[in-house]
């Protein structure tokens, strides 16, 4: 998988206990992000995105557990950077997932049976 052109290590997003971890996480990252949506009038422009981006950074890490975020953004705060990051995962989770319940749906007991009776 690549992200922001670096290459990370593929992960399996079929494994239910590495979606169990994206999905927590992910809803720590909304969480997180709407909290400093109500103190934006409060901060800096800046300072808001700084805290945006390490939540991102930290969704990273925390899903490819080895700082990959110091590698992928080096010490850049990008807030588009990071967002595209965190929407490669998304989206690499979702075609993994679909790719997946295609698979089911080919072998799934109904379609298997009317290849028996054919």
């Amino acid at each position: 998988m690549i992200i922001n052109g670096i290459e990370v290590k593929e992960l399996d997003f079929t494994d239910a206990d590495l979606l169990d971890r994206i999905d927590k996480k992910s809803e720590e990252v909304l969480k997180q992000c709407k909290e400093i949506e109500k103190v934006k009038d409060t901060i800096k422009p800046a300072e808001g995105i700084r805290q945006e981006c390490k939540i991102l950074k930290d969704f990273l890490d925390y899903v490819f557990e080895d700082n990959i975020s110091e590698k992928v953004f080096g010490n850049k705060n990008s807030l588009r950077d990071c967002l595209k990051a965190y929407e490669d995962v998304i989206k690499e989770r979702n075609r993994q997932v679909d790719n997946l319940q295609n698979i089911v749906d080919t072998y799934s007991p109904q379609r298997i049976k009317r290849w028996i009776y054919y």
